[in-house]
């Protein structure tokens, strides 16, 4: 199998469709389920790729890759069972310092529909880890997302763009205030206990103190666990939908290929609200056509916030200035990365003529300050040259 051994970060390259691109409905299909994600990586091994990540959110589906362009787009419209049409109409592709800057701004939360949104990152972190254990993530791949999380945690140290707490899981709380106060003893049933869960889950307990906290997951024991961290109570999911009329709120949060929330699952004179925080749609969007519900997808919950957001966009700037910043280092790694092997080459050549132990350290000295300024500067033959001579003097 032929292998594609990337060497530079204008082969880096993003495929992708967001919230800009497409609404819910549109995005439910292109989302990755768990199931699809080893056979992604499968097809990415196939085609001997090395440096290849997948981020699947409920904002997002992106592709991330060192790779020839017609390679991954291969795998992206294969793998989504895209049509021409799909391609064009929700998709975007970038190349080299353009995809390296955008998912820098993924990683800032800069990209996000929540301006700011702090829970990205997190996702974005377990998308690396999940590709490393694929042994997807190559030396390009690692340098980029490094810096980017180093330029994530700096925009959140030095900004107010991240200030107060905004993000999915706490706009829907603040949604939910609109109905029922903050504090107020409103009865909430939370389906779904991911990271993107348990983190809801907590911020329904915070805002939501007097109210009563319902736990349903696959797995009963992570149900359990974070039941017994909030005291809340726990609801098999088996049977979940038989409760439905019991609570005032209910959020759906899992990952799943069908519909867990059906209309027959919802009586027509219901009030509870439905919160539907998957993508794929994880309850039948024809519900909120049934008398007095209320149904709310993540567009809904983020569009709910934008008017609050609006201090945070003068933020903006400060934020690509620490990217630009952070861009500028990985550009003066990508220079002494390209020219690693000519480096190590006359660096191992010189050695043979440097009599052992006698001027070791001025040589190793001599090429630091070389790598160095091909680091700042680009290679530059000339720069070669000065450093021979350099060598020359101290051997004399």
């Amino acid at each position: 199998m032929k292998q594609f051994a990337p060497s530079s970060l204008h082969q880096f390259e993003v495929v992708g469709s967001n919230f800009t691109k497409a609404d819910t409905n549109i995005r439910s299909l292109f989302a990755i389920t768990p199931a699809m994600m080893e056979e992604v990586y499968a097809r990415a091994k196939d085609e001997g790729l090395s440096d290849f990540f997948v981020l699947s959110t409920c904002n997002r589906t992106e592709f991330y890759a060192c790779a020839p362009k017609d390679i991954i787009r291969s795998i992206v419209t294969d793998s989504l069972r895209l049509r021409e049409s799909d391609f064009e109409n929700y998709f975007y592709v970038y190349s080299g310092e353009e995809a390296v800057r955008h998912l820098f701004r993924v990683s800032a939360g800069l990209d996000s529909q929540i301006l700011g949104d702090y829970e990205i990152v997190g996702q974005l972190k377990i998308a690396i880890k999940k590709a490393r254990q694929y042994g997807m993530i190559g030396t390009i791949t690692d340098r980029i997302s490094s810096l980017a999380f180093q330029a994530s945690r700096e925009i959140k140290a030095n900004t107010n763009l991240s200030s107060g707490k905004y993000s999915v899981s706490f706009a829907a709380a603040e949604l939910l205030s609109e109905y029922h106060p903050i504090g107020s003893a409103v009865k909430i049933l939370i389906v779904g206990l991911g990271k993107f869960g348990q983190t809801l889950a907590r911020n329904m307990r915070e805002y939501f103190f007097n109210g009563e906290l319902t736990l349903c997951n696959r797995t009963p024991e992570h149900s359990e666990n974070l039941a017994q961290e909030l005291q809340t109570h726990v609801l098999p999911f088996e049977n979940f939908t038989e409760h439905l009329t019991e609570f005032d709120v209910v959020i759906a949060a899992a990952q799943s290929d069908q519909y867990l929330i059906r209309t027959e699952h919802v009586a027509s004179n219901s009030s509870t609200i439905f919160l539907d925080l998957g993508i794929p749609h994880l309850i039948d969007p024809q519900i909120k056509f049934t008398i007095n519900i209320k149904l709310y997808s993540v567009d809904d919950v983020s569009e709910f916030h934008n008017n609050l957001m609006q201090q945070r966009y003068t933020e903006v700037p400060k934020a690509e200035r620490i990217l630009d910043d952070f861009i500028g280092q990985l550009r003066q790694w990508q220079n002494v990365f390209f020219h690693r092997d000519i480096i190590r080459k006359y660096k191992d050549r010189v050695h043979q003529f440097v009599p052992a132990g006698t001027g070791d350290h001025q040589v190793d000295k001599l090429f630091s300050g070389f790598i160095q300024k091909i680091r700042i500067n680009g290679y530059q033959g000339c720069l070669l040259i000065e450093t021979l001579n350099e060598i020359m003097v101290v051997q004399e």
